[in-house]
């Protein structure tokens, strides 16, 4: 059975992710899984694919992933608010941020362990405090770990006052997420195309003429 100290984050993390989609009855579904005891958000779990069920007969542990809330943002299965990627991470906006500007950086592979995180994940984030600095003028820019359905993200949040991982979320409407991605994200420059510079060659030209016949 989930870890009882696991339930909060694991009911947030799914209610994020019921917010991006557009269920009809997407409401109805948030109330069920928020009244969900340990044994019952299991069972939804194992019926969505979200962990594989746990073999009977073997010792309980925490079921991994088949495909978790991240690695959906990552294949573009979740929609989700870009800021910026390199070849290992992506930078996306906190549905459920700490303060103005929340971003996560989630690695393109499922990681499982804080210790495997890329080097590059960090240089992105690295790059995002930049961004955020200019942008909001914070006390500070927290970065810090943390390991949700088993893929390790790293947290960028602005400091404004004393905000810290466990501070309380607030949910962003999209058209805020939308406006915050329009302000902070990196735009891909299309490279311009230069026209070659052509040197213009000057040519004595001897038009040949036939000979006149008398």
């Amino acid at each position: 059975m989930l870890p009882k100290e696991q339930i909060p984050q694991i009911k947030k993390q799914l209610l994020a992710q019921l917010n991006a989609t557009n269920l009809p009855n997407k409401e109805e579904v948030k109330k069920s899984v928020e009244a969900m005891d340990a044994q019952q958000l299991e069972e939804f779990l194992v019926q969505n694919k979200l962990i594989k069920s746990p073999e009977s007969g073997a010792p309980q542990k925490t079921s991994q992933p088949q495909q978790c809330i991240f690695c959906s943002i990552v294949f573009g299965d979740i929609p989700s608010h870009k800021i910026d990627e390199n070849k290992d991470s992506i930078a996306v906006l906190e549905i459920n941020p700490i303060s103005k500007g929340h971003i996560i950086i989630i690695p393109k592979e499922h990681i499982p362990d804080s210790g495997k995180l890329p080097s590059t994940a960090f240089t992105l984030a690295k790059k995002i405090v930049k961004k955020l600095k200019s942008k909001f003028k914070p006390k500070d820019i927290g970065i810090q770990t943390s390991n949700i359905f088993g893929h390790e993200i790293i947290n960028v949040f602005p400091i404004y006052e004393d905000e810290n991982l466990g501070s309380p979320r607030q949910q962003t409407a999209p058209e805020k997420l939308a406006k915050l991605q329009k302000l902070l994200e990196v735009k891909k420059r299309t490279p311009t195309l230069k026209k070659p510079k052509i040197k213009k060659i000057k040519e004595e030209i001897k038009m040949w003429l036939p000979k006149r016949i008398p």
